[in-house]
């Protein structure tokens, strides 16, 4: 499973929804990749694709990894808004957030949602929630849901991901250095 997500190309998550991206699934009994767009069919007749999912009191169905390599944040309104890079530290090539996965139906196509968690304490003075990361050494528990999804989905330590400033070269602005 490690070594599938590591041949894969990481995607920057800064495109936002309605992309198509790599995700990993698991069938037959192995994990394998498929190429899908972000956003789920919308509940209501012409209303907007489903992108994010809050994890807590979820029953999971179809889950999938998501692979990445940054995501971004967005913090503030308005003419306040500034977006943030996000980065788990990390000497892995790329890092999975948690999804849901759906097969096509009635005219829309495969696709995935990111499901979210309360913000680790790196994140948190930019925003109150994130994309769940999961942890390499959980990747096919999530999967295969051995485990409970509280469980796989806990809280990263402060000092797990690096912010930086885009505007500002690309200029660290919190994180180990």
């Amino acid at each position: 499973m490690t070594a599938q997500a590591r041949r894969a190309p990481a995607e920057s998550w800064r495109d936002g929804p309605g992309k198509t991206a790599q995700i990993v699934l698991w069938r037959n009994g192995a994990a394998m990749q498929l190429k899908c767009k972000w956003g789920l069919k919308p509940v209501e007749m012409y209303g907007n694709p489903v992108h994010l999912l809050r994890s807590e009191g979820r029953t999971i169905t179809n889950p999938c990894l998501i692979i990445a390599s940054d995501f971004t944040i967005d913090a503030g309104k308005g003419s306040r808004r500034k977006r943030y890079t996000a980065k788990l530290i990390t000497d892995e090539p790329c890092f999975c957030f948690a999804g849901v996965w759906r097969p096509a139906e009635d005219g829309w196509p495969e696709a995935f949602a990111a499901l979210t968690v309360e913000a680790n304490p790196d994140i948190a003075p930019y925003k109150d929630r994130h994309m769940a990361v999961v942890r390499p050494d959980d990747w096919q528990d999530w999967l295969t849901q051995q485990r409970p999804v509280g469980e796989l989905l806990r809280p990263f330590p402060k000092g797990s991901f690096e912010i930086s400033d885009p505007a500002k070269g690309g200029a660290v602005v919190s994180g180990l250095l």
